[in-house]
Order: C-alpha cells, then sequence, then structure tokens
C-alpha cells in the first residue's frame, strides 16, 4: 500500500523501504519513550509489526509509525516519529491517520501510549482507556529492549 500525502510525501506500509539504522536513530536517541533501545530490538520490532515508513518526494524517509496486532482484534500504535527537519505541516497527523485507517487495524480496537500533553491523538477518536483499571502491565527486567 501506498498512500499519497500532503507536497509530494507519501506513507507506504513496505517493511522493505523502511531504512532500519535512521528508525533506531530516531527511536534510541530522539523519543522520550524507548531511548537506549538497542539496534536489534527495533530491527525485530520492524520485523514483527505492521510498518509504516514517511517519505519525502525524493524518496527520504521522513517518519515512521507501526502497529503491533494480530489484525484481528487489537493494535498498539506505537513509535509514532517525524524527523525534526519535516516537522510542522501535518505529516504527523497524516502519519497518523494513514496507521489507524489502515485496512489490516481500521475495524479493531487500538491503543497507545503518549506523554498526557500529546493531543494530536485524539482527533483520530483516541480517548482515556475505558476500564483503567482492568489493564496491568509487566516490565523486564532488561532495559535494552525500551519502550
Amino acid at each position: 500500500m501506498r498512500q499519497a500525502g500532503p507536497d509530494g510525501y507519501w506513507v507506504s506500509d513496505d517493511p522493505a523501504l523502511i531504512d532500519v539504522p535512521r528508525v533506531h536513530g530516531w527511536i534510541s536517541e530522539e523519543s522520550y519513550w524507548a531511548r537506549g533501545r538497542t539496534y536489534e530490538a527495533m530491527a525485530l520490532a520492524i520485523e514483527h509489526s505492521l510498518v509504516f515508513g514517511l517519505y519525502a518526494a525524493d524518496g527520504t524517509q521522513a517518519g515512521f509509525a507501526r502497529q503491533v496486532t494480530d489484525r484481528a482484534t487489537f493494535a498498539w500504535l506505537c513509535d509514532v516519529f517525524v524527523d525534526a527537519a519535516h516537522r510542522g505541516s501535518g505529516l504527523g497527523s497524516f502519519l497518523v491517520h494513514v496507521a489507524t485507517s489502515h485496512p489490516d487495524v481500521a475495524g479493531i480496537r487500538q491503543v497507545l501510549s503518549t506523554a498526557p500533553e500529546r493531543t494530536l491523538y485524539r482527533q483520530f477518536g483516541f480517548d482515556g482507556l475505558a476500564a483503567p483499571e482492568r489493564w496491568l502491565e509487566r516490565r523486564p527486567a532488561v532495559a535494552a529492549l525500551g519502550g
């Protein structure tokens, strides 16, 4: 799938197009949620997720997002990132729109974890958990996995 966006930008769900070293750099060095994530963990996460690359008209990767999903009942939108040089023109919204409306996840429950001040996601229907008291978390002792 390839979806055209503003100013020649486009999003693809083709994992072969993902610039893994670039994405790893963004997530492990510039994100607040997965600083220090290992290259191996990022590569494995990409391999086992529904991935979305945001690309400039010249094909340079400008952003990334992924959905961790069984494609039947549940999807977790995560690792949404737009390179600083490409921010400020609605590309994050475009990327999230494509990722949340993809045919493999559009009709199933989607969740995400984000900083409370991030309101971008509300326009796509995300809100507080309906029953947060029913959610538990198990954190591994290995910090290298990040996120």
